[in-house]
């Protein structure tokens, strides 16, 4: 399953990718692929609705795979110390 991310990821649109992820849960998927191509802006709620998806998916046996994490997203999962914690490919997410 796929989910894409467009525009700011923050406290106004957070609760959607939730409620796409919560979705996605409930489908049982193997991978849970998010592609961030059309990201511009990643904040501690956004980032926190992808913790919670990640370790949601763990929990399942499943995985969450981010797809095309830009620069300044890339960036901001560094500083945040989660540069390492989830599974990403430079490639589009089928």
């Amino acid at each position: 399953m796929t989910i894409t991310v467009l525009g700011e990821l923050d406290l106004a649109s957070a609760p959607k990718l939730r409620e796409a992820c919560a979705d996605a849960l409930q489908r049982e998927p193997d991978t849970v692929r998010i592609d961030m191509d059309g990201l511009t802006f990643l904040d501690s709620s956004g980032i926190s609705v992808l913790v919670e998806a990640q370790k949601d998916l763990q929990g399942r046996g499943s995985s969450l795979v981010l797809h095309r994490v830009g620069g300044r997203t890339a960036r901001v999962l560094e500083i945040a110390g989660l540069d390492d914690f989830f599974a990403r490919s430079d490639q589009p997410a089928e």
